[in-house]
């Protein structure tokens, strides 16, 4: 549907790359415009649509942990466009980058309290931070849309990585009481529990703990419904869709999009 946000504007934090670069890509393709907001570089992503859609994206430099950043981040993006329709709050501590050393395998009680803090300060400070920053426009408009990434693994109870899967169930708890307390704003707030993404990020990880990293996968494709493994384009239809008027009487909800593989209703 061409267009179906024609008008809309969207920060995607962590669009860098990854499955935030494919939110991204998929929220100018169907028109709108996009902030694209990360640590790391954001120009491979918004050179890659803009190269489409031409003045339909801008970068920004933002440390989700750090709530000026975010504000800056906000600034930035009405100053472009004039409006905030849209947030995403993709940016996570998971994969290893130039900035992070990333999510690794291991028991709960060997978990440096560093590694701790700084997943938590990224993955629930973080979407925390621009939901505080974007709302106050949202709200002056009486109109917005927000979707907290969480994860598969919170249904799941995925063991050894207690950090990231913490984190991911913190930001869903998080989007249901924004859907209750900004409801009455006209803003409405979900999460998008993605299942096991075959993500650069995922493949490093899994490649990580070798043989063990490979049967993994195989099994999560196997358990799905649809029986392949997930891609990062399989989440930019529900990302759309709950960016647009679609999907206006949706909040509060939790979106497992995994192929069937979880098979719970969470």
């Amino acid at each position: 549907m061409k267009g179906l946000l024609d008008g809309r504007v969207v920060i995607v934090t962590g669009a860098a790359r990854g499955i935030g670069q494919a939110y991204a890509l998929a929220l100018a393709e169907h028109g709108a415009k996009v902030a694209v907001a990360d640590l790391l570089d954001p120009a491979e992503t918004v050179n890659k649509i803009n190269a489409s859609h031409p003045e339909s994206a801008i970068g920004i430099a933002v440390d989700v942990a750090n709530y000026a950043s975010c504000e800056a981040m906000v600034q930035k993006t009405l100053d472009a466009f004039g409006s905030v329709t849209g947030l995403i709050n993709n940016a996570a501590l998971f994969g290893v980058s130039a900035k992070q050393k990333g999510v690794q395998m291991r028991p709960f009680t060997q978990i440096p309290e560093e590694d701790w803090d700084l997943t938590m300060a990224i993955n629930v400070k973080g979407p925390w931070n621009c939901c505080k920053a974007v709302v106050p426009h949202m709200m002056e408009k009486r109109y917005g849309k927000i979707v907290n990434i969480s994860s598969q693994t919170i249904g799941m109870g995925t063991p050894m990585i207690l950090d990231y899967v913490t984190s991911k169930g913190a930001v869903a708890t998080m989007a249901r009481c924004l859907a209750r307390e900004l409801g009455p704003y006209g803003i409405r707030v979900n999460a998008l529990t993605p299942g096991f993404t075959q993500s650069q990020a995922v493949k490093d990880l899994m490649g990580s703990i070798g043989g063990a990293g490979d049967a993994m996968t195989a099994q999560y494709a196997a358990q799905a419904c649809l029986g392949r493994p997930q891609v990062p384009e399989d989440l930019v239809g529900t990302a759309v869709y709950l960016m647009s008027e679609l999907s206006d009487f949706v909040t509060g909800q939790l979106l497992n999009v995994d192929g069937g593989q979880s098979h719970t209703g969470m």
